[in-house]
């Protein structure tokens, strides 16, 4: 059971497992270096979202190299921010001058972090798909993306996102301290 089937048949669950942090990821704006620096953390597959000035680009990050299904301009010089996920682990990138900055996340079997997953409907239904993309088009809104997903064959789709939960020592107040992408997943009600 997934996606939204999940989330309506057991509503949101607080949940845990262990998470290795990385806060101090670097790397200059060079498609080389940035590949390089996935590999040493993160596992592929996995897939790839970066927010350009101009636009938002999804891709998959396979065999260790980032590819986009566009024909769109994806230069390194024009992110803004970036994440690299899959099931067990995230890289998220922001700039900072001539720098991408951020962290890296694995989630392990075991305790110490609580979360709780949810799941986003994305804009726009499916009208058709290739090498492994699903197409997306919400007219009334003018958006169309390629976004990568193996489940195909579906109207709707959605963005699974783990919540990580922390308390404050001194006022004891519990609130969501970060958040990861998890997958792409069919929306299967459309909901």
């Amino acid at each position: 059971m997934r996606g939204l089937q999940l989330a309506k048949s057991v509503g949101l669950q607080l949940k845990e497992c262990e998470s290795i942090v990385d806060e101090n990821i670097n790397c200059t704006l060079s498609l080389q270096e940035i590949e390089s620096t996935l590999k040493k953390y993160l596992q592929s597959p996995a897939l790839v979202i970066v927010w350009q000035i101009q636009n938002i680009v999804w891709g998959k990050y396979e065999n260790y190299k980032i590819k986009f299904n566009t024909e769109t301009e994806v230069n390194p010089n024009h992110w803004l921010e970036c994440r690299i996920f899959n099931q067990n682990e995230e890289i998220h990138l922001k700039r900072k001058g001539n720098l991408l900055r951020g962290r890296y996340i694995r989630d392990e079997i075991g305790q110490g972090k609580f979360y709780v997953d949810s799941f986003s409907r994305l804009w726009g239904e499916e009208i058709g798909n290739s090498d492994g993309y699903i197409h997306l088009l919400d007219s009334e809104r003018k958006l169309y993306m390629e976004v990568p997903c193996a489940e195909i064959g579906y109207k709707w789709y959605g963005l699974l996102t783990r919540n990580y939960i922390d308390s404050d020592s001194d006022t004891g107040l519990s609130g969501y301290v970060d958040y990861r992408f998890v997958a792409i997943e069919p929306a299967k009600d459309g909901e």
